[in-house]
């Protein structure tokens, strides 16, 4: 084998090395295609670009849960979105709303003010958090679910014009928006009853 041949085989061989040890590319990079989700709906394009907007929803189904989902009415964008609370306290889960909702999930989504400024007849947002509880399955019967929500978070247009986000972006970088949570919503409600007893 020649001299130029080997130092390439070597080349190759060291590249493909170091893409193999790389770093896992992260979740946020990738578009989620929830095409299927609005299978037949007439506004499935309008819900796509609000997903795509807030970031909220990363995974595709069969991993999506068909919960997961956008709702539209003449006024008002609701995200609907299956968030365990087991394992995260009731800061973290504050502040992912906060996060998700004014600021947008990934630094790929911009959160409400594109919402606002991109369609004008929106007048509310509003996210829900909710846990999917599955009861024990039994022989060979599917486990019956329950949709539980325990978190809303409602804004409206006038509020978020009315917003600072200087104090949102600084409560999601120290990991806790409780206070800002309950402040920057017109609607802030948050079950922790609920949590607690599950």
């Amino acid at each position: 084998m020649r001299p130029t041949a080997v130092a390439a085989l070597l080349f190759g061989l060291c590249v493909a090395a170091r893409v193999a040890a790389a770093e896992p590319v992260r979740a946020d990079a990738f578009k989620p295609r929830a095409a299927s989700v609005y299978a037949g709906d007439p506004e499935a394009d309008l819900k796509l670009r609000i997903e795509e907007i807030f970031g909220v929803f990363l995974v595709d189904p069969p991993r999506r849960h068909a919960s997961e989902r956008v709702e539209l009415t003449a006024r008002q964008v609701v995200l609907n979105y299956w968030q365990p609370s087991q394992g995260l306290t009731d800061a973290e889960l504050m502040t992912r709303a906060t996060q998700f909702c004014l600021l947008g999930r990934t630094q790929f989504s911009p959160g409400a003010r594109a919402v606002f400024s991109e369609m004008p007849d929106i007048e509310e947002v509003v996210l829900v958090f909710h846990d999917v509880i599955r009861k024990d399955q039994k022989g060979r019967r599917l486990a019956a679910e329950t949709i539980t929500p325990y978190l809303k978070a409602r804004l409206t247009r006038g509020r978020f014009q009315r917003l600072k986000l200087e104090p949102v972006r600084a409560c999601v970088d120290k990991g806790d928006c409780s206070a800002v949570f309950r402040a920057a919503f017109d609607e802030a409600r948050f079950d922790r009853k609920g949590i607690k007893s599950r």
